[in-house]
C-alpha cells in the first residue's frame, strides 16, 4: 500500500459509477479502495495522481460529466499514453491549462468563477429571490413587518423598539431586515454576492451547513447595526453577504488549495468594506451605509467557519 499514491478522496456516498466507467474506458492504472471512511482514488504514478486532481475536483462539484468525454484512445494496455491524452483533452473541456503550455497559460486560470449545478444550490437561488423580493415589498410600502422599527427616544435596550418587536413576539425581525432593499441597485449588488460567494459555499458545504450560517449572519448584523445606530432604519443582505465572506477566508486558511473564490475576489471585498467604514463612500454619494452590519457579519463568518473548519467540516473545501 505504501507504494500506491492517494488521488482524491470522496465521501462514502459519492457514487464512483462514473468514474470507474471512466477508468476502464482508458486502462488508467488506478483503484478505489475504503479506508477511513473515505473512498479513496489511489495510483501508483505521481505525475498521474498531479494531473488527475483537478479534473476529478471538478467532477466532483458537477462541472464535468465523465460519461460525455469522448477521447480517441491509443492501443490497448497503453495506459499512461492513454492517460496524458484523456487528462490533456478533458482539461480543455473543463477550462484548465495544459501542464505543457506557455508560461502566460499556465499562470491562467482555468475559471474565475466555477458553476455549479442549480440543484446543489436552492439556498442561494433563493436568498436571491428574496433580494428582489425585499425590493418589490419596500417600493409598494409592504415592507413594515419585516423591519425593525427605528428608535427615536433613546431609551435603553431594555425599552427600545427592538425590545417592544421582541415581547410582542416579532422575533423574525432579527432576521427579516436582510431581506428589504431600498433600491434596485442595491438589490442586484447583493444578489450578485449571493451568487459568487454563496453557490460555491452552500455546494461544497451543503445547504445544512449554509443555512445556518445565513440565519445567524442575518441575526448577528442585524442586530450589530440596531445596537451600534437605533435611530436610523437599515435593511439589505450585505451583512450575510460579508458573513459569506469571513467564512470562505477562513476556509481557504484550513484548505490553502481551494480556490472556488478567488483570494483576489475576497481582498477587493475587505478593501470595500474599509473603503465603506472610513465613510468614504457616503462622503461621496451621500449615501447611508450600514456599516456596522458589515463588520457584525464579517467576524460572525469568521467565528462560524473557525468552529465548522475545527470539527472538520473544512475537509469538505479540500480540492484532493
Amino acid at each position: 500500500m505504501s507504494q500506491w499514491i492517494v488521488v482524491y478522496a470522496f465521501p462514502l456516498s459519492k457514487d464512483l459509477s462514473a468514474l470507474v466507467r471512466f477508468i476502464q474506458r482508458y486502462q488508467l492504472p488506478l483503484r478505489i479502495a475504503e479506508e477511513k471512511n473515505r473512498q479513496q482514488l489511489l495510483t501508483p504514478d505521481a505525475s498521474l495522481a498531479e494531473i488527475l486532481k483537478p479534473l476529478l475536483q471538478r467532477w466532483d462539484a458537477g462541472e464535468i460529466d465523465l460519461d460525455k468525454v469522448q477521447i480517441q484512445s491509443t492501443q490497448p494496455g497503453d495506459a499512461l499514453e492513454t492517460a496524458a491524452e484523456t487528462i490533456d483533452s478533458v482539461a480543455e473541456l473543463a477550462g484548465q491549462p495544459d501542464k505543457n503550455t506557455s508560461a502566460e497559460h499556465k499562470g491562467r486560470r482555468a475559471s474565475v468563477l466555477p458553476s455549479f449545478p442549480l440543484d446543489k444550490t436552492p439556498i442561494s437561488l433563493l436568498l436571491i429571490a428574496l433580494c428582489f423580493l425585499g425590493w418589490f415589498l419596500q417600493t409598494n410600502n409592504f415592507s413594515n413587518a419585516l423591519l425593525i422599527y427605528p428608535d427615536q427616544s433613546g431609551n435603553t435596550l431594555a425599552h427600545s423598539s427592538l425590545a417592544w418587536h421582541l415581547q410582542s413576539g416579532e422575533w423574525w425581525r432579527l432576521l427579516t431586515p436582510a431581506i428589504v432593499h431600498f433600491s434596485l441597485p442595491h438589490a442586484l449588488f447583493n444578489a450578485l454576492g449571493i451568487w459568487i460567494l454563496g453557490r460555491p459555499l452552500e455546494a461544497r458545504g451543503g445547504s445544512f451547513m449554509y443555512i445556518a450560517l445565513v440565519l445567524i449572519g442575518a441575526a448577528v448584523s442585524n442586530l450589530t447595526q440596531y445596537l451600534w445606530e437605533p435611530r436610523v432604519l437599515f435593511g439589505g443582505m450585505s451583512g450575510v453577504v460579508y458573513a459569506l465572506v469571513g467564512f470562505a477566508l477562513v476556509v481557504q486558511r484550513f484548505q490553502s488549495a481551494w480556490r472556488d473564490i478567488p483570494s483576489g475576489l475576497l481582498t477587493v471585498a475587505m478593501a470595500w468594506l474599509i473603503v465603506c467604514a472610513l465613510g468614504i463612500v457616503t462622503f461621496f454619494t451621500g449615501v447611508g451605509v450600514a456599516n456596522a452590519a458589515h463588520i457584525g457579519g464579517f467576524f460572525s463568518g469568521l467565528v462560524i467557519a473557525l468552529v465548522y473548519c475545527v470539527l472538520g467540516g473544512g475537509r469538505k473545501f479540500s480540492p484532493g
